[in-house]
């Protein structure tokens, strides 16, 4: 669930924001009625889980799972896996 805040509202009512977005995962999104660019408070732990992923994606380490994943063999063995170079 998505919810909209003017920076003043978002402001007045910091407290709740965070707690709607802790508990119930929601996202906020708080928007300034200027036309500048508005901002997202997500939860820490899905902030973690995009910086994760983007560091995958830009390191290449996506693409070989890719390839793994387009592997038709069926098996792949863990103690042949090169865990340093992923």
């Amino acid at each position: 669930m998505t919810t909209q805040y003017t920076p003043t509202n978002a402001r007045k009512n910091l407290y709740g924001i965070i707690k709607a977005v802790t508990m119930n995962r929601d996202v906020i999104e708080i928007v300034p009625s200027t036309g500048q660019e508005g901002v997202a408070v997500i939860p820490l732990a899905d902030w973690s889980s995009i910086k994760e992923t983007l560091f995958l994606e830009q390191s290449g380490v996506m693409n070989t799972v890719r390839q793994r994943e387009s592997d038709e063999s069926g098996f792949s063995d863990v103690d042949d896996l090169d865990w340093d170079t992923l």
